[in-house]
């Protein structure tokens, strides 16, 4: 749910947890407009916002209303009263709920217009508390309930906001209605609270876990746009590197423990530039989705593959054969090649590749990466469209130790 929360008070300074209960104890603090954030959005940008909250909090309101009529009903029987009584205990059991949600989707921002009717639910539960001149077990089962839903709603700030308009209401009936104070409560009145008791917990937990399910698939939805690139929908460079540190921490704690190879393959489209320069950033968008397309084409399942920046692509091949990287890595530079024209067409782009082995004398992640740009560039020095393969002896300027 929403959450205007305060700081954790495990990691405010001690200054701003002073200044945080100062705020709470102070009812015309905490009733006052918050000063703004700089990071606040724009009072525009939340014209229409919480309509979803409104929704969840009417269906709440109506169970909790519905029900809690027959708490206060039981009281007035226990202690009669008078017919206004009865007549505005109706209209807020079974009318307010109508009424609160149509005035919050009414307003200009539904999410602020409905928290205002929680505090006025509080203030309502702190006038039934008087009318029920201090009814024990409904009085308690109605604060209770009202908590639950002001701390779910709007934590601790918006609880201290209900509490205060629950003892301002309870003083105004108390005085308005002359109230005597009788605790008591008969055995029909603590028989009428036990649904209240039952059903608005068990409402409030399915709508939490519901938000909660929803939080976390958003988490997840989060989690992987985070780890892509917008633009070819591949691994980011910040995600990749990091399963890059992964695959090469895994190699150097055991690496005699797989009996196949992991491969650091750096991909460059050659003239890349020129197309952007020729045709513009459009058409450079479109080479560079193609080539992340015949990459996913044209890779394994496992190999993970990530735009390093520009027009660089990194692929880590694990578990697989010299010879097979070879020959995965070579049909690539191919297909590229191939690709010139047709439906998923470069515009004339080649690629220069380097590929490098993992080898135990690495000290870092970095050297792998370090040793795949230098095989790389030894491909574009050497004329370009061909895959280099790292050995110590290679010299960037001179003819490649070993071309496929």
């Amino acid at each position: 749910m929403p959450s205007s929360s305060p700081p954790s008070h495990k990691t405010a300074p001690l200054h701003e947890r002073l200044a945080l209960w100062r705020e709470l104890l102070n009812p015309l603090a905490l009733f006052s407009q918050r000063p703004g954030h700089p990071d606040d959005p724009p009072p525009e940008a939340l014209i229409g916002k919480g309509v979803r909250f409104v929704k969840r909090i009417y269906l709440l309101r109506t169970i909790g209303l519905g029900v809690g009529f027959f708490c206060v009903a039981a009281a007035f029987v226990q202690q009669p009263v008078a017919w206004p009584l009865w007549a505005l205990l109706v209209f807020h059991g079974y009318l307010w709920p109508q009424v609160a949600r149509a005035w919050a989707l009414a307003s200009r921002i539904p999410y602020r217009a409905e928290r205002r009717n929680l505090v006025i639910d509080a203030a309502f539960g702190g006038f039934w508390i008087a009318a029920m001149q201090g009814n024990l077990v409904p009085s308690a089962v109605i604060l209770s309930m009202l908590s639950m839903d002001n701390i779910a709603a709007g934590g601790l700030r918006l609880f201290m906001r209900g509490l205060y308009a629950s003892i301002a209401a309870c003083a105004l009936g108390w005085w308005l209605l002359d109230a005597h104070w009788s605790p008591q409560s008969d055995l029909p009145t603590i028989l009428a609270c036990l649904p209240m008791m039952a059903l608005y917990p068990l409402a409030l937990g399915k709508s939490t876990y519901e938000m909660s399910k929803k939080l976390a698939e958003r988490s997840r939805q989060f989690e992987v746009v985070s780890q892509m690139d917008g633009l070819t929908h591949l691994f980011n460079r910040r995600y990749w590197e990091s399963l890059l540190i992964e695959e090469f921490s895994q190699r150097r704690k055991a690496p005699g423990a797989q009996q196949k190879e992991s491969f650091l393959l750096l991909l460059d489209l050659d003239h890349f530039k020129r197309i952007n320069d020729t045709h513009g950033h459009l058409v450079g968008d479109e080479v560079l989705r193609n080539f992340a397309q015949l990459l996913r084409i044209h890779l394994r399942k496992e190999d993970l593959i990530g735009r390093y920046g520009g027009e660089e692509f990194v692929v880590i091949l694990r578990n697989i054969a010299h010879a097979d990287a070879l020959h995965l890595s070579q049909r690539l530079v191919e297909r590229a090649r191939a690709s010139q024209d047709g439906v998923n067409k470069l515009y004339g782009c080649t690629v220069s590749a380097g590929l490098v082995p993992f080898t135990s004398d690495m000290e870092a992640h970095f050297v792998w990466l370090q040793r795949a740009d230098h095989a790389m560039y030894c491909a574009k020095a050497n004329g370009r469209d061909r895959l280099v393969v790292w050995e110590a002896t290679l010299v960037r300027n001179a003819e490649p130790a070993t071309v496929c």
